[in-house]
């Protein structure tokens, strides 16, 4: 936003600023009789006198992020209730690719709206070309505007779900040094966040320059360290009676949870369980026949009689083997994954302005930032198919008898004899044949490989940013017409260079290799019990370094004024061009671009590029005033033309029209419908193939619900490639996340997307300090840019669950074991992105201030309370994963889950009660959020299908959520302040979650994971 305070005269609005001083969540309104300027409001080109616009804009101020102690902006945006928590850009995303802070906002995603600092866009990282939120300069904010609906006819593509505007102090003099240390209370966990400002007039008043210095560090929090709820591995299950004195969680009775526990002496109940992939080794058969009574003797004899389809293991040693057992033998993944990944940041921000005439002022902007952020995972796992030699010495007593097989030597010479003809191993990069008789038995693996050590990513960001403009006021070009014309161009060029180190992965073909003798020499790996050695960790350990680039340039030139004189007042106007270049690449390291990794995801390179050519205009057109019940009526509208150099987009035009309509000073009715649309980005076009895993549930396990185990899942179950007597068992998949394969797609066209919005804004005359807006607001969203069927999980469900047909492209893109049926390392779901699906949402948005005056304070001259209040009630969030089948619908709000993703509530709210009196304030915050429940029970009860019992789910309702923060800040004279405070007051921990988490046992982006905080900080200025 630009400011331009030029032509005054007396008419009933707030003056210069958007909002009431202080407030928390402004409200645009009418107020008082008192001087105006003409603003530049976000969401509008056109500077007008007043706040009337029929664009909802909601403001944060920066006293709301000094008193809420959050040294980066992303947790104050995901705080208000127009957002949803976003899963991947916060500090509890300890995910790869990670690191980065962004906002979800209407819970349509980070890349679905537009972030601009001063009006213009600012730095992109990554092929997904979204900002990184670490790198807005928290000092330098003066306030942040939010406009909750599509804007891409003003600022052009990404803006779907509207802007966020950060804007800038950039008129700063004297020297001003701010210090803040936090901690939590239960792990005492310290962040850090220096500013240094310096800033100043010079030339005689006729410039000025602002230089912001900060340094962030802020402290790791491990999953283990918050022990209570999150170091256990947490997943729904069957608890039995007497499990109910466990320390933490309870002992699965051997019945699968569902209809069937309660009848078994149980009830479902959280289960701490983790991983089938275990130290000491989990192996099964791979044989593609049924076994005969050779090899039944044989696995009698090496103590695996009674073994299931879970496998057996070994002990320490790897001298005894048994059948595996679950949850006792699952690998808990939780206690060293971080919960609070560390990340540790260096900003410079510069802003200058110089007016060289009256009418033209040059302007600088320049940005440098360094963030280093490190994620923590557990040790890596490796599973699938494995050659081992049949005489494996690490199968057999250290005396025995090399002529004698031992009886699990046994066990493989009888795998071997089994096999029929030649079949293909792959592992990673390699291949080998194996035949029958040649010596060589596969067994399927599941080992952690905990002697490798922690998987760690270590990912150092460095941005650069500078925007060079030129703007001022060309005065009329007579009395007549164009009048009051400004002109405003500039150039901004900005480059995000990461490096990422990793380190805990290991080579699968080397893996492969390590198994087998070699020249007559024993194995070098010994994967049985714990026995790798420190020489075969070498042999298969391997680190990575992958490289990001990301680029955008802007060019943009606007005009803007007043045309004519209309009989209800001037119509104004803008015009304006602008060119945009976005380029990023992704560089992976040879052994995740091979595909020949285990630890972190392989994927391969991304390289490409958006250019667009642009032309806008937009008019505001006064219809009526000075009429009873019609103090003013004006219509505005705006178009965008757009020119993509991309064959699945071309030529595109966006455009809005509203109505502003103030009843009187009491009143104001405002609307409007704006059309959007957002560009396919690198990601979407060129994304190469990526390995990730995802929660899912695999509907040829025992995972699909009784109801949904029918002849027909069954046999497509089959016809899919699942041993006929393996579809339903827990041996299909073992465990709730599946490995899958993503990638971009060049032919995807732009998403579009139509905005309404019809709002009242009420300042009553009779009480001055009052002031309310409520919005209705409708989003629908067509061709929204996706993975195939919405994701992993959904390809799964409408493959099986829906559409039934093998042939149909989501049953196409699921790959399995041809032995096992599961959908695991090297067979993956594939699943690319296109112009799949639709999303829509709905509801009111509710903001209001009142303020009190009290003649009694604690430093005399009496003290004032605030209130400031803002609420969204979400009627609905609708995902269609394939627009093609309009049937099928997510209806998700109220809902969260492995499909609807994050909690959407229904309600979710901020108040902030301010009393001030002299230099001390005292506020006290309350955030809202509704109960949720878990869509696997609230979509197909909305559909209409039949959801699995109530009752037989564990904690399928997670609670409201009530959380009180306090703060506090004092003026130590006009040179120095205090503030401080304490989040989450009650230290209330979030609420738990099995198979339905994302991470950490529950949803942490949503949910303060980190307990009672405080904070204390200090500021010193110049007089």
């Amino acid at each position: 936003m630009v400011r331009r305070c030029k032509h005054r005269r007396r008419v009933a609005a707030l003056g210069c600023g958007v909002v009431f001083a202080g407030s928390t969540f402004g409200v645009q309104a009418l107020a008082q009789e008192t001087e105006v300027e003409e603003v530049l409001v976000t969401g509008s080109r056109i500077a007008r006198e007043g706040l009337d616009t029929s664009t909802p804009v909601n403001v944060i101020s920066t006293e709301e992020i000094k008193l809420s102690g959050a040294p980066n902006v992303e947790k104050i945006l995901s705080d208000a209730p127009q957002f949803v928590a976003s899963t991947n850009g916060g500090a509890s995303a300890n995910t790869v690719p990670g690191g980065t802070a962004d906002v979800n906002l209407r819970g349509f995603g980070p890349s679905r709206n537009l972030v601009l600092v001063n009006g213009r866009r600012f730095a992109i990282y990554g092929p997904e070309q979204v900002t990184d939120l670490n790198t807005i300069p928290t000092a330098l904010i003066e306030r942040t505007e939010v406009v909750t609906g599509g804007s891409s006819a003003v600022y052009g593509s990404d803006a779907i779900t509207g802007v966020v505007n950060f804007i800038m102090r950039d008129d700063f003099e004297g020297v001003e040094a701010t210090a803040q240390t936090s901690y939590d209370s239960p792990t005492t966990t310290p962040t850090y966040n220096i500013d240094l400002t310096i800033g100043g007039n010079f030339a005689e008043g006729r410039g000025n320059a602002v230089v912001s210095v900060n340094y962030l560090n802020r402290g790791a929090i491990t999953r283990g360290e918050r022990g209570e709820w999150a170091f256990d591995s947490l997943s729904d299950g069957c608890v039995t009676p007497e499990s109910f004195s466990r320390e933490r969680a309870g002992v699965p009775v051997s019945v699968p949870s569902g209809s069937n526990c309660r009848a078994a002496g149980g009830v479902p109940g959280l289960i701490a369980g983790g991983s089938g992939d275990i130290p000491n080794g989990r192996f099964t058969l791979s044989m593609p026949s049924t076994p005969n009574a050779d090899l039944n003797a044989a696995l009698a004899a090496a103590g695996l009689g009674g073994m299931t389809t879970r496998g057996f293991t070994f002990d320490d040693a790897g001298t005894m083997a048994r059948p595996a057992r679950t949850p006792q033998d699952d690998f808990n993944l939780g206690p060293d994954n971080y919960l609070q990944v560390p990340q540790e940041r260096w900003m410079v921000n510069a802003f200058s302005h110089y007016d060289f005439t009256e009418k033209a002022t040059g302007y600088l902007e320049f940005h440098f930032s360094n963030n280093r952020v490190d994620q923590q995972l557990a040790p890596t796992n490796i599973s699938g198919p494995f050659l081992f030699d049949v005489n494996n010495p690490y199968l057999a007593p250290p005396n025995q008898d090399p002529n004698v097989l031992s009886p699990m030597q046994e066990v493989l010479r009888q795998l071997d004899m089994l096999e029929t003809g030649p079949t293909t191993v792959t592992t990673g990069t390699s291949s080998r044949i194996n035949n029958p008789n040649d010596g060589f038995a596969v067994l399927n693996v599941g080992r952690r490989l905990v002697e490798v050590g922690l998987r760690e990513n270590i990912s150092d960001r460095n941005v650069w940013r500078m925007a060079l403009g030129m703007r001022g006021d060309l005065g009329d070009v007579s009395d007549a017409w164009l009048r009051n014309l400004a002109y405003d161009v500039y150039y901004t060029f900005a480059r995000t260079e990461e490096t990422s180190r990793q380190s805990g992965n290991v080579s699968r073909s080397r893996f492969a290799s390590a198994l087998l003798s070699s020249g007559g020499a024993d194995p070098l790996l010994n994967i049985f019990g714990q026995n790798i050695s420190p020489e075969a960790v070498d042999a298969i350990a391997i680190g990575a370094t992958n490289v990001t680039e990301a680029e955008l340039q802007v060019a943009a030139a606007t005009l803007s004024g007043q045309l004519f004189d209309l009989p209800a007042g001037p119509l104004a106007f803008s015009f304006g061009a602008e060119w945009r270049y976005a380029a990023s690449e992704f560089v992976p390291d040879e052994f995740l671009r091979s595909g020949d990794v285990v630890g972190f995801n392989p994927g391969l390179p991304t390289a490409g590029d958006v250019t667009a050519r642009e032309i806008f205009g937009e008019l505001r057109i006064p219809l009526l005033g000075g009429l009873p019940f019609v103090d003013t009526l004006a219509a505005n509208a705006a178009f965008r033309r757009s020119d993509y150099d991309l064959k699945g987009v071309g030529e595109v035009w966006t455009y809005l029209y509203g109505l502003d309509w103030r009843l009187n000073e009491n009143v104001a009715l405002r609307g409007q419908f704006q059309r959007a649309i957002r560009a396919p980005n690198v990601a979407d076009l060129y994304g190469g193939l990526r390995q990730s895993v995802e929660p899912a549930t695999d509907p040829c396990s025992d995972r699909q619900p009784l109801a949904g185990q029918t002849e027909t899942v069954r046999a497509l179950c089959i016809a899919s490639g699942v041993p006929e007597g393996a579809v339903f068992s827990g041996g299909v998949q073992s465990n709730n996340i599946i490995p899958a394969l993503f990638g971009g797609n060049p032919n995807v066209g732009e998403e579009e997307s139509d905005t309404r919005t019809f709002g009242v804004v009420l300042t009553p005359q009779a009480l001055p300090k009052l002031a309310v807006t409520l919005d209705y607001f409708n989003i629908t969203l067509d061709g929204a840019i996706a993975q195939l069927g919405g994701g992993l999980n959904n390809t799964l469900n409408l493959c099986y669950n829906v559409i039934q047909d093998i042939d149909s492209e989501f049953c196409q893109a699921i790959n399995r074991n041809p032995v096992s049926g599961e959908i695991s390392i090297p067979f993956y779901a594939e699943i690319r992105q296109a112009n799949t699906g639709g999303l829509e949402t709905s509801g009111f948005d509710l903001q209001a201030r009142y303020g009190f005056d009290f003649g009694w304070g604690l430093f005399g001259n009496g003290s004032s309370l605030n209130i400031n209040t803002a609420w969204t009630r979400t009627d609905e969030f609708t995902l269609t994963p394939v627009q093609a089948l309009p049937s099928v619908k997510n209806r998700c709000v109220g809902s969260y889950g492995t499909t609807c993703g994050e909690p959407i509530p229904e309600y979710k709210g901020v108040t902030r009660f301010t009393w001030t009196s002299g230099p001390l304030s005292l506020s006290l915050r309350h955030r809202y959020i509704d109960d949720v429940t878990v869509d696997r029970y609230l979509l197909p009860k909305r559909a209409g299908a039949t959801p699995p019992a109530y009752g037989d789910l564990v904690n399928p309702k997670l609670d409201a959520m009530n959380y009180l923060d306090m703060s506090f800040s004092f003026d130590l004279g006009r040179a120095v302040e205090i503030f401080g405070g304490m989040n989450n007051l009650l230290d209330d921990d979030p609420p738990l979650v099995g198979s339905a988490q994302i991470r950490a046992n529950t949803w942490p982006a949503t949910y303060d994971y980190n307990g009672r905080t405080m904070f204390i900080g200090l500021t010193v200025r110049t007089l």
